[in-house]
């Protein structure tokens, strides 16, 4: 006679109110030799050898020629279930079902755990969980193998409903099956499901609780004195608003040798939060998968503030970032149209508690040949790392510096010199945000790092140079001195040509062009022979002893094209 454990129901409160919604810590399949209250099916298996798999319900195994059960005497003095299978290589298996379906999405985040033991060493295992036909996790072999010595197996909830299970209509505890379908005897112990438990992990590994990542610590305001809001977005919508984020789809390593594929189906919009997940699957020759979005062409930023409130994954391989390239980057390409990394972590190693803000450009600016350069600076947590909770990221951009804060913490710093290296940071940014998985800096993932792994956003608010402030285009030039106060991608136009000096290649009209010119800025000047930093045309010894020939032949070319005399 198949036994139930009773007292379940005093633990489990709405067992049988509201559908079968489960709540509780805990929610028994087998313990202490008997079976969990909700599997009022009892025991039963499935047989390869019966027609449509037909199943053995609750008959011990009478009805199954490849297995059967029986309640045998644990070490704990307990009983335990033993599963015991002739060798006929015959597909076989046990599950433990309810008669009608069970909603367990309380335990969204939680893990499956049993005790196992094996009569051979190097059993592998396959289990499943279904849902209401044909809904199901789908067939997964436990990573470990089992031998003739008691082994704790846990199993991540959120990696089976990443396979298809639907936890609002569960109809099976599990099902499982040796894998080599040998002479084998198994024994289970302890089949529980299990919510999360302990300190909240953030969002490392399978663990997600969005009602305990919402908070309020670490909070950052919506207005700021001297900035207006441009726009945010705090994704109180039920899906992403795809006319403002776009996807970027495809592997191939991204420029870092990443392992990812990135789709649109690992990002959701879940209670206020946006979440991009990461997750251990096959798709477009790549053995993970995860999502990055933009703003290019819908949401651009100039100077001012951005704020981010995030909530950071873990684990080795693992690297979260939220950043922003030049709005140019279809027609100059990178590191040319400028990079800004307003927040990257690597995860593992102990890595999970320092965040980095980074800026990229093309040493020698647009006309150089290609010559990546970066600066950047980091934060490192004393206490706690940044998958513990939320926590704000945030960059404050000026004409001549950029600010890196967490929490409005200033970390670091950079000054901007009047040069063409950082000529692109003077133009508009869209941002990015995206999960990726390995790559040359994190490296891989290893057999410590638990999959899914997701980033949560909680907003994303864009402050832009207050109107109070005469600055009607929000890039840190008064209209008064704005030569383009309409324009947040142009203030200066030295040549007055019309054209501002971010797009004009010859910003003092004196023939030469920016990248030749010594002095871009000056149109009486463009040569430097001596190097003393005073233009040939003003230094009476542009070699240091005496004016060259060579110097004066191309002084009176330059007076020649200009229509004047040397």
């Amino acid at each position: 006679m198949t036994r139930f454990w009773w007292l379940t129901l005093f633990c489990l409160p709405g067992v049988f109110l509201n559908s079968f919604q489960v709540q509780g810590a805990t929610l028994p399949v087998i313990v202490n030799g008997e079976v969990g209250a909700i599997w009022d099916d009892g025991i039963s298996a499935f047989d390869a050898a019966n027609p449509n798999f037909g199943s053995c319900i609750d008959d011990f195994g009478a009805g199954c020629p490849n297995v059967n059960w029986v309640w045998s005497q644990g070490d704990s003095g307990y009983e335990v279930l033993k599963l015991e299978y002739p060798g006929t290589g015959v597909l076989a298996g046990v599950y433990f079902k309810s008669s009608s379906p069970v909603d367990l999405r309380s335990f969204s985040g939680g893990t499956i755990e049993f005790d196992v033991w094996a009569s051979e060493p190097g059993t592998a295992l396959t289990i499943k969980v279904d849902c209401v036909y044909p809904c199901s996790s789908g067939d997964w072999q436990i990573p470990q193998t089992i031998g003739p010595s008691w082994q704790r197996i846990s199993i991540a909830v959120d990696d089976l409903v990443n396979r298809g299970l639907d936890l609002s209509r569960v109809d099976t505890g599990l099902v499982i099956w040796p894998q080599a379908l040998g002479l084998v005897d198994i024994k289970l112990d302890r089949l529980v499901w299990q919510t999360g438990s302990g300190t909240p992990s953030g969002t490392g590994g399978p663990t997600l609780i969005l009602d305990e990542l919402s908070g309020q610590t670490n909070v950052s305001p919506t207005s700021y004195p001297g900035y207006q809001l441009a726009w945010s977005d705090e994704f109180d919508q039920t899906d992403l608003d795809t006319t403002t984020w776009n996807f970027d789809i495809g592997g191939g390593g991204w420029g870092n040798n990443e392992l990812q594929y990135y789709n649109q189906d690992n990002v959701a919009v879940d209670r206020g939060h946006l979440v991009i997940t990461a997750k251990r699957e096959n798709q477009g020759g790549r053995g993970y998968t995860s999502s990055r979005i933009n703003t290019e062409g819908t949401v651009e930023f100039g100077f001012g503030r951005v704020d981010i409130r995030a909530a950071l994954p873990r684990g080795q391989g693992i690297w979260p970032a939220l950043w922003a390239l030049g709005a140019d980057f279809r027609d100059v390409g990178w590191p040319y149209c400028g990079e800004l990394d307003i927040m990257e972590m690597i995860g593992g190693a102990g890595r999970e508690n320092t965040v980095h803000g980074t800026l990229h450009w093309n040493a020698g600016g647009i006309s150089a040949p290609y010559t990546p350069a970066y600066q950047g600076g980091y934060l490192v947590k004393a206490t706690e790392d940044f998958g513990a909770g939320f926590n704000v990221f945030s960059m404050i951009r000026e004409p001549d510096r950029i600010q890196w804060l967490v929490n409005d913490e200033l970390y670091h710093e950079q000054y901007l010199p009047d040069s063409l290296d950082f000529r692109p940071f003077q133009n508009p940014f869209f941002l990015i945000f995206n999960l990726a998985v390995g790559g040359n800096w994190p490296g891989s993932p290893d057999g410590s790092t638990q999959f899914p792994q997701r980033m949560v956003v909680d907003y994303v608010r864009v402050f832009s140079v207050s109107d109070s402030d005469d600055d009607a285009d929000g890039d840190g030039v008064p209209d008064s001195e704005d030569a383009f106060p309409a324009d947040p991608n142009e203030s200066v136009d030295t040549d007055g040509d019309g054209l501002g000096n971010n797009t004009d290649e010859d910003d003092d009209g004196d023939g030469y062009t920016d990248s030749t010119d010594r002095f871009p800025l000056d149109p009486s000047e463009w040569l430097d022979s001596d190097g003393d930093g005073v233009g040939d045309n003003a230094d009476i010894s542009d070699d240091d002893t005496v004016l060259s020939s060579f110097n004066l032949l191309l002084m009176i070319i330059a007076a020649d094209r200009r229509g004047d005399s040397p």
